[in-house]
């Protein structure tokens, strides 16, 4: 059996991370059997991050590539039915938002000390007692340096702000009046858009993203439609 290992449960989600909750999501989907391992601790995760999934004596790391995986060992195409157009469409929502958004909300939880202290106790807490004031400073360190050296943590909140908002805006248009981002039914794209949108909405300390889409009443009807069809029963940490 696939054993996928997370970050705990945080922040009413099932786990704290919007790149877990998107893997989660994508095997349920599949209707691949898999069984769930926490930690926070993912030094000895491949790369050093989570998620990533374990079958037998391999491991499949990042959560594009256990999207290629699922695809690869059933006939799930997260993407079936959609044209070559739709294809690129989706694929260039999922850069800017994992690539872009993604880094706004890290900025918020991570840099922003109101929302660090709920981030340090969901992250961290199976780090060692007498090493884990060290290890929290230089995983923060480390994580606000990528925002950082990625562009967005050069801008004040405000700066941050006016740039997702135009993508949220964005996904907002391309989402229209249709049930998902490419359709009817969820696709590629709405695995990584609706855990990451509701990652800002149920950041601790509430900031400009989560508050922008909780008033948008379209946004919040597409991540309630998701949840409701891949979402676990919410759990509070």
């Amino acid at each position: 059996m696939i054993k996928l290992t997370v970050y705990p449960a945080a922040f009413e989600e099932p786990t704290a991370s919007p790149f877990c909750m998107k893997s989660l999501c994508m095997l349920q989907a599949a209707g691949v059997p898999f069984e769930i391992i926490e930690t926070g601790d993912p030094r000895k995760a491949p790369k050093g991050k989570l998620p990533f999934i374990q079958v037998d004596d391999m491991e499949v790391p990042d959560s594009e590539q256990i999207r290629a995986f699922i695809e690869t060992i059933t006939d799930v195409d997260f993407d079936e039915g959609l044209s070559e157009r739709a294809r690129g469409i989706s694929r260039a929502i999922i850069r800017m938002v994992e690539e872009h958004i993604y880094f706004s909300i890290v900025a918020d939880r991570w840099g922003e000390d109101d929302n660090w202290e709920y981030v340090k106790a969901a992250f961290f807490n199976e780090i060692p007692g007498l090493i884990r004031g060290f290890v929290t400073s230089h995983v923060r360190k480390q994580a606000l340096a990528q925002v950082r050296g990625q562009g967005t943590g050069l801008h004040t909140p405000e700066e941050r702000f006016d740039r997702v908002r135009r993508d949220l805006i964005a996904i907002r248009e391309v989402l229209g009046d249709k049930p998902f981002l490419c359709g009817d039914k969820p696709t590629a794209a709405d695995f990584s858009v609706a855990p990451m949108l509701r990652a800002a909405i149920v950041t601790p300390v509430e900031k400009a993203t989560g508050r922008f889409i909780k008033q948008d009443k379209d946004l919040m009807a597409y991540v309630e439609r998701f949840m409701d069809q891949y979402y676990p029963k919410p759990v509070t940490a």
